[in-house]
């Protein structure tokens, strides 16, 4: 069956992008662009002027850009950063081009900072589906037909069972379009192109996530994710990074003989530097690491060399700042902005979008020379240290995890100089608060206030992630 579907999934996708007028396969070809070369100049002219003169937000913000003016950096100097502060004072009508509503789709961000509606039009979402698609085949070689199993932290509300997800079949959903006569509703046409890419030519099954169990479900449960994911051998399995560590501490502690999954991908948070050789131990494949968000879609994604995450730069262009706006050296951590040159509905130019990182110009080993991305973490999920100097997601994580006894734990900055700490054990361990607490204190600095709590388990946020460290950047 998996070969059956192999070797239809290409020409099905082909057809369904004709059926619907898109453009998705093509734009789908990974697009190698000399740095700040007038190719990339081009469609970001085009986006400054559609918004300057269709944007009400980019009215007075932006100038009509000088015909003169060939690079990328020399544009970009005269335009202000965008805040989500700023995009929501003005929702929707301040920051949208005054297309026809018909074509919108609200995508809302579920981000553990805050929530964010922005809107795509059918361009935008066709670039979406292209960039998912150049992500899954650059990073891990996923080809359509290919089994994928994915374990989001949130699923469709019509679940059924414990694991899996009930959707509309393709051939209900085009038996109800003869019925009502829908042949030729475009809508209907491309709803109907969505269940065939999701069912028939993705190949891809959707778990439950942990639910009520939070961050650490009982053994019993995480067998049945074990005996799941055997039975449906996928290519590729992609999941909530709390999810894939679990299963996959579960998987060692349990002494169990590892999966043989080939290419392992986290969804909506982060892996770790420290937790990748644990994923790829127990799941038997090779982690690769990707970006991207609700606002944007994929971003940037690894090649086979794993060190930086490719940007599209035919789609998006990505900076590092510091707090002015300026741009920080390659290798130095910082604010990371994002301008979408595909979103004319609703444009994002300059896009704090939230995360810290850093940004490498230098070419790779792979051979391509465009910008190389780093993402450490969220920025409000960033601990100052006494110096100033800035702990990220990934360092508070690992040294957390590198600790005795600790299986996994969270950080919150209480107010300056005060953290707690709440923590879970390693199976059949105790932890001693006060040894933590003095482990912490140290590797942080000063003299601050540790309260350790040691919990059963860690509880997501209200969109279904979990958050890690609560840090203190944005504060400052």
């Amino acid at each position: 069956m998996f070969q059956i579907k192999r070797l239809v999934a290409e020409p099905l996708l082909r057809l369904s992008c004709v059926a619907s007028a898109s453009n998705s396969v093509a734009l789908s070809r990974p697009v190698e662009l000399p740095a700040d070369s007038s190719r990339q100049a081009l469609p970001l002219k085009r986006l400054l002027a559609h918004a300057q003169a269709n944007v009400p937000f980019y009215h007075d913000r932006l100038q009509e850009p000088d015909s003169s003016v060939a690079t990328v950096s020399d544009l970009l100097n005269a335009v202000p950063v965008t805040t989500k502060d700023d995009i929501e004072a003005n929702f929707p009508d301040g920051v949208t081009d005054g297309s026809d509503p018909a074509d919108w789709r609200m995508m809302s961000t579920r981000g553990t900072a805050q929530r964010l509606i922005t809107i795509q039009g059918f361009e935008k979402r066709d670039a979406v589906r292209a960039a998912n698609l150049r992500m899954l085949r650059l990073a891990g070689g996923y080809r359509p037909g290919m089994p994928m199993v994915e374990i989001p932290p949130e699923v469709c509300e019509n679940v059924c069972g414990e694991m899996g997800e009930e959707d509309e079949g393709v051939l209900s959903h085009l038996w109800s379009m003869l019925r009502e006569r829908r042949l030729r509703e475009q809508k209907s046409i491309r709803d109907l192109r969505g269940l065939v890419e999701r069912n028939w030519i993705f190949n891809r099954k959707t778990y439950s996530g942990f639910g009520i169990h939070g961050s650490h479900p009982p053994p019993e449960i995480l067998d049945q994710y074990v005996a799941g994911l055997r039975r449906d051998r996928p290519y590729l399995l992609k999941a909530l990074a709390t999810y894939l560590t679990t299963i996959a501490k579960h998987l060692r502690d349990s002494d169990a003989k590892p999966l043989s999954i080939p290419v392992i991908k986290t969804m909506g948070s982060r892996v770790t530097p420290g937790q990748r050789e644990l994923l790829e131990t127990s799941f038997g494949g090779k982690f690769w690491d990707d970006y991207g968000s609700a606002e944007f879609g994929s971003i940037a994604c690894e090649c086979d060399q794993h060190h930086g995450l490719h940007v599209f730069d035919d789609f998006f262009i990505v900076e590092v700042v510091d707090a002015n706006g300026g741009r920080v050296a390659d290798g130095e951590l910082g604010w990371v902005l994002v301008t979408d040159l595909m979103n004319l509905t609703m444009p994002l130019i300059r896009y704090k979008i939230g995360d810290v990182g850093r940004i490498d110009h230098s070419p790779c080993a792979c051979g391509r020379t465009g910008p190389r991305l780093t993402v450490t973490g969220r920025a409000h999920d960033v601990i100052v240290d006494r110096e100033g100097g800035w702990c990220t997601t990934d360092d508070v994580v690992d040294f957390l995890e590198s600790q005795p006894v600790v299986d996994s734990a969270q950080v919150s900055v209480k107010s300056k100089g005060w953290y707690e700490i709440a923590a879970v054990a390693i199976r059949n361990a105790s932890i001693e608060r006060g040894v933590l607490a003095a482990s912490f204190a140290q590797w942080i600095g000063g003299q601050p206030r540790v309260d350790v709590n040691v919990v059963s388990t860690l509880r997501p946020e209200a969109g279904g992630k979990f958050r890690y460290v609560r840090g203190d950047l944005e504060r400052r």
